[in-house]
């Protein structure tokens, strides 16, 4: 068995559970290979076209920070730094001071971005409507409702595979 809780057994055995797991896999994959697809078609890496995009509909609430940014993708603040000042180059992105407070930096999305990215809006929406063409209104409420928790125990399992580990490296 690969998994103690009840709620993941099934008849005794771990066998719906591995599936599952397996079919997330699947499905990561693919969705990873859009991603890079949508971001090849932009001429940015998979992650650029994904921060580019954050950026553009957070901003929509207000001022949006490296930070902000971080915390909605659930990447590193260094590395949304770096790949922000790689769209920056690339004339995608201005940072600017945070008048409030000097040590944070305002992203914003110039001109050249937005345009990318409205070249970009229909084929998107065809691909994303494919993606997720298996999902009713009903089953995507649910799984907006899941996400946080799987990415939440996610985290949770990684800082554990990290501890035991650390704990092998000292026993051995």
């Amino acid at each position: 068995m690969t998994v103690n809780r009840p709620a993941l057994v099934r008849e005794g055995s771990d066998d719906a559970f591995r599936s599952v797991v397996h079919g997330l896999l699947a499905f990561t994959a693919r969705l990873e290979a859009v991603r890079q697809g949508l971001g090849g078609l932009t001429d940015l890496s998979g992650p650029q076209y994904t921060i580019l995009i954050s950026i553009a509909h957070l901003s929509r609430a207000g001022d949006v920070s490296v930070s902000t940014v971080a915390s909605h993708l659930h990447y590193s603040g260094a590395f949304v730094t770096a790949e922000v000042g790689r769209l920056a180059k690339k004339g995608l992105v201005e940072k600017a001071p945070n008048p409030s407070d000097g040590r944070r930096v305002n992203l914003t999305i110039t001109h050249a971005g937005t345009e990318r990215l409205n070249r970009m809006a229909e084929t998107q929406a065809q691909v994303n409507d494919t993606l997720f063409a298996a999902l009713g209104a009903s089953d995507f409420d649910r799984l907006r409702v899941l996400l946080p928790g799987l990415i939440a125990g996610g985290d949770n399992a990684l800082a554990l595979l990290d501890y035991e580990t650390q704990r092998r490296e000292i026993a051995s």
